[in-house]
Formats: C-alpha cells, structure tokens, sequence
C-alpha cells in the first residue's frame, strides 16, 4: 500500500489507509521490548528447574534409621537348651532390641542392632536372656510405595544366662521377611516373621547340675515382630 501524508500546519498526518500498518507495527515492537526486560530482572528462583522451588521435600538419596522393635518369641527345636529329663530353660518369651542402618534409595539397607530376649527359665533361671550384637542386611522391594515389602538377615555373637548374665556364649542367625509402611515422611512401621537359628557352647545350669547344649545342631525360634523406624 502506497503511503500518503498531508502536510497540515507543519505535520505530517497518516492519511487512514495507512493506520493498519502503523498499528500492528508499534505494539509488536513494544511487546518484544517488554519481554526482552523482563527476562533480565526475573528472579534467579522463578527461573530454576521446579525440583529447585521451595515447598517440596527433595528425594531422598539415601537416609539413616534409626529404631525399636519387639516381637513374641515361639521356640520351634530347643532340644540343646532343653535336654530330655531337665526343665526348659528357653521357652515362650520376648523380644526386644533396637536397630540402626543405612538405607538407599534402591532398597537396600547395612546396619547393626542389639537385642535380648526374655524367655521362661522354669525355675531353672528366674528368666533366661539370649543376647546378641547383630549385623543387619535387607532389602525393600518397591521403595517408591508407601506400602512395601522387606526381607532381612541378621547375625552375630550371642550371650546367653540368667538375668543378663553370662552362662555361655555361641552365635545367631536370622532370616526374615515382612513388610514396611510410610506413615509420615520421616516415620516407618514393620512387621516381620523371622527364623532364628542358635548355637552356644557346652555349659551346666547350676540350679539341677544339667549339662546343656552339649548335643544336636541347633535351637530354632520363630519370631513374631513389630518396629518403627525414625529416618534421619
């Protein structure tokens, strides 16, 4: 289109054909301007990836937990505890113990734990107490989920007497499997069964002059367990 201006009183005046193009023009060149400036004093925070903006907790790469737990002990084979003739000293009882491990996003889990568990003496011991220092490993299956799966190993060194004493000493082993449950970002419930294995060296309980865990292989426990977890 052929621009047309009028000289009127020393202006010069767009004749109306020419307003389309002068109007498009103009706010196209203002808005790039615009744009341009408000790029430059944008904050640095508005800018940034949204896993950099406030409000959201960061994924976690790994986490220590810390924690109690306690089960219902149920002896499966205690025939070296409990020679034939002689009152049992390792029946029905409880366990308790508290445990701390590294735990990684993928699941798997390294750590330790102490643990003694308070079982029926029948008279021979006011209670026996079995305790042990365990080494931990485990695994969580789907640690994305709130809800998910757990299996675990423990073993150590084992003591064993009455009353937290020290009638002999010997080594444990566990195999366990159960499941884990997220009840807030830093708090986590388990329940678990495991299969404890026992073995102590030789020794004579004073109270009826029994020689025990003198033969058979091992003693054999099932443990019924609940624990929570703090993560840190």
């Amino acid at each position: 289109m052929r621009a047309t201006i009028r000289e009127a009183r020393g202006l010069s005046i767009l004749s109306a054909r020419d307003l389309p193009l002068y109007a498009t023009a103009v706010p196209t060149r203002a808005a790039a301007l615009c744009l341009c400036a408000l790029g430059l004093v944008t904050p640095a925070s508005l800018r940034a990836d949204s896993a950099e903006l406030p409000g959201g907790p960061p994924k976690r790469t790994g986490s220590f937990a810390i924690g109690p737990e306690t089960g219902l002990v149920i002896p499966l084979s205690n025939d070296r505890l409990c020679p034939a003739g002689y009152e049992c000293i390792a029946e029905i009882g409880w366990a308790l113990s508290v445990g701390f491990t590294y735990r990684w996003a993928k699941g798997l889990g390294l750590g330790f734990s102490y643990e003694f568990w308070l079982l029926t003496g029948n008279g021979v011991y006011e209670t026996t107490v079995p305790q042990s220092f365990l080494g931990v490993l485990q695994y969580s299956f789907l640690p994305d989920r709130m809800t998910h799966p757990l299996i675990r190993l423990r073993g150590g060194f084992l003591m064993l007497g009455p009353s937290f004493r020290v009638a002999t000493i010997g080594g444990t082993a566990e195999i366990g499997a159960g499941g884990e449950v997220e009840i807030g970002p830093d708090n986590v419930f388990s329940f678990l069964v495991t299969a404890n294995l026992l073995r102590t060296r030789s020794f004579v309980t004073p109270a009826d002059g029994a020689l025990r865990a003198a033969s058979g292989a091992l003693d054999a426990m099932l443990v019924l367990r609940l624990g929570f977890n703090f993560l840190l």
